[in-house]
């Protein structure tokens, strides 16, 4: 078995299993399933992530099959939701911050055992997203669902990620060994909770193509449109410089004189004949 970055109390190992099996078994029942998928599902949520970290780490034993108290205790939470399912819900609050303090713990372990079976950053951080949130991402796929962990809302698998990553980079670069996995645990909890209490969210995806098209052109469009204001320009000197609109402009000029002469001497013989 790997060594553990961080020394989790198996009170609290039970405990945040029970709150994992809890979720899982509360989300059967709202889809009205019978007792034995309310309790597969509760067990999915509660022990699967760990699973999956130490099937594919290979070789280093599953931990949740080494303490068989941990699966008691996600059947007697599957068939506790099944029949008594509204008394459950008032636990919400208590179930909330065990859940938040868990995603921490649960990433911290998750990525410090990859780490420590030789993996590289990636691995480990992807590893740590599995122990934390991979429960929840098989019950959603199971169950036909939108993946919860990756809608938009409140930060969960971002702060998981955030976490996971800098604590990896802290552990290959020996930066605070000793402290270094409590930081980054108490750094995951502490957006989760800001997440909540400030309304931070994740948005979904949004298309900046013609955003950006409309950028990248304007600056084009104004360069097109001094352009045609040089060329107009320089059309109208070279108008005014040609021969020909000398000409014109002279002859113009004396056929207006001619006409302001010949009114002139019209009323000059009007007068004199009167």
């Amino acid at each position: 078995m790997l060594e553990s970055v961080l020394y989790i109390p198996f009170w609290f190992e039970l405990v945040a299993t029970v709150v994992y099996a809890i979720s899982g078994a509360l989300s059967a029942s709202r889809t009205q399933y019978d007792i034995l998928g309310t309790i597969v599902m509760a067990t999915i949520v509660g022990l699967f992530g760990g699973v999956m970290r130490d099937v594919l780490l290979q070789d280093y034993g599953i931990y949740a099959f080494q303490r068989p108290s941990l699966m008691i205790a996600c059947v007697i939470c599957g068939i506790a939701v099944f029949y008594f399912g509204r008394l459950v819900t008032y636990l919400d609050p208590v179930t909330e911050i065990v859940d938040t303090v868990g995603v921490g713990l649960w990433a911290v372990v998750g990525t410090g055992k990859a780490l420590s079976a030789g993996l590289g950053i990636v691995p480990a951080v992807i590893m740590g997203l599995l122990t934390s949130i991979g429960g929840g991402i098989v019950r959603d796929v199971l169950m036909n669902k939108p993946i919860a962990a990756f809608q938009p809302g409140s930060y969960y698998g971002t702060a998981v990620m955030v976490g996971s990553i800098i604590f990896a980079l802290m552990r290959t670069n020996h930066i605070l060994d000793q402290w270094s996995a409590i930081m980054c645990a108490i750094l995951i909890i502490g957006i989760r909770l800001g997440s909540v209490t400030f309304g931070w969210q994740t948005r979904p995806s949004r298309d900046l193509t013609v955003p950006m098209a409309d950028a990248l052109a304007k600056p084009v469009r104004v360069l097109k449109g001094r352009d045609r204001t040089v060329k107009a320009s320089e059309s109208a000197d070279a108008e005014k410089q040609s021969p020909t609109f000398e000409t014109a402009h002279t002859h113009s000029g004396s056929t207006f004189n001619k006409k302001h002469h010949g009114k002139n001497a019209s009323k000059t013989r009007h007068r004199f004949r009167r």
